[in-house]
């Protein structure tokens, strides 16, 4: 192996530095293991409680992986760079990290694609594994919060999507990034947007209930942007990575990608996007069917948490309005020694 091995103690601890670290591959029971990491990890809470939900939005995930990779045509953007970081060598096994991994697909498929190479996902939940495990694929519980000390110069593509809401401190956390990856290596990027646009591909402005442009979904989303944004969560990544990948020295080679995917099939141009529209409904409609705990976390009114999920499922269903998503893909390489 490329990178520091975890080794697994008795009680499922891994000799990481990092305080919450548990790692697991295809040799143990990963599973069990997790469900025995992950309640003391929060706090002894009670983890029986707490997994069904993350397999909800696992199946979520799963579905989200499918429109990334769909857009992109590929399971990752800059093919070019990646393909060259990964690219086999005499007497050296390249590694990949999937920071944030949720139900654990990218890594996976990753594994499959690249089976010269290491790789490792990790999450602050268990991955939903149920298909089988490649030998090369491996997961951790981490919170990327903390760092990645452990990890210094161990990886040649560092992959983070979808995470920027459970970041506290992006430009640092890109900071981190750039130490863990060797020179030479990319760091990839990707979210969706919070901001709507319309029909035109414009973005639409806050409006209440009777003003022009005014739609329920609208409202919703625009809710939980200031909900995680008040939690600390750095909701402007999509928005904001160029910039940010810019003012970190050690990468150059920083590019970026925008992608519109109309939510629901109310514009299409062949079956692949239709497919994709209609799969971009599927992952709306299951977002806003979960927004409901923070939104009353964040002193809504449940009536009103009520009113906006039902009638922005009630437009997205019945297709009353016609909206775009934007998603954003960046990335970077580190510069060499």
């Amino acid at each position: 192996m490329s990178y520091p091995p975890a080794e697994i103690s008795e009680e499922g601890r891994s000799d990481s530095p990092a305080p919450s670290l548990y790692s697991f591959n295809s040799s143990i029971d990963g599973r069990t293991l997790l469900r025995q990491a992950y309640g003391r990890i929060l706090n002894n809470q009670n983890d029986t409680y707490l997994l069904p939900a993350d397999n909800e939005e696992h199946r979520r995930l799963d579905l989200q992986h499918h429109i990334y990779t769909i857009s992109l045509g590929s399971l990752f953007p800059a093919a070019d760079l990646v393909r060259r970081a990964l690219a086999p060598r005499p007497g050296f096994t390249p590694a990949i990290i999937d920071l944030g991994t949720g139900s654990g697909s990218w890594a996976i498929d990753m594994a499959r694609e690249f089976p010269h190479c290491e790789v490792v996902g990790i999450d602050l939940a268990p991955p939903r594994i149920e298909r089988e495990l490649p030998i090369n694929c491996r997961f951790e519980i981490d919170d990327a919060n903390l760092g990645f000390a452990h990890y210094r110069g161990c990886f040649d593509v560092v992959h983070a999507r979808a995470i920027s809401a459970g970041i506290r401190d992006y430009p640092q956390f890109l900071n981190e990034v750039a130490q863990v990856l060797r020179p030479g290596g990319v760091f990839i990027m990707g979210d969706g947007e919070m901001q709507l646009y319309d029909e035109n591909r414009k973005p639409l402005s806050f409006a209440q209930p009777g003003q022009p442009g005014f739609t329920w979904t609208h409202r919703i989303f625009f809710a939980g942007y200031n909900a995680m944004k008040n939690r600390g969560g750095s909701i402007d990544a999509p928005s904001m990575g160029p910039t940010w990948l810019r003012a970190v020295n050690s990468f150059t080679d920083v590019g970026w990608q925008k992608i519109f995917i109309p939510i629901g099939p109310w514009h299409y141009e062949d079956e692949r996007s239709k497919i994709v529209a209609e799969m971009l409904r599927m992952n709306t409609l299951s977002y806003i069917s979960g927004l409901g705990p923070l939104l009353l976390s964040e002193g809504y009114l449940p009536e009103l948490v009520q009113k906006m999920q039902q009638e922005a499922t009630a437009e997205l269903q019945e297709l009353r309005i016609h909206l775009y998503t934007r998603w954003s893909f960046a990335w970077a390489v580190k510069k060499p020694n």
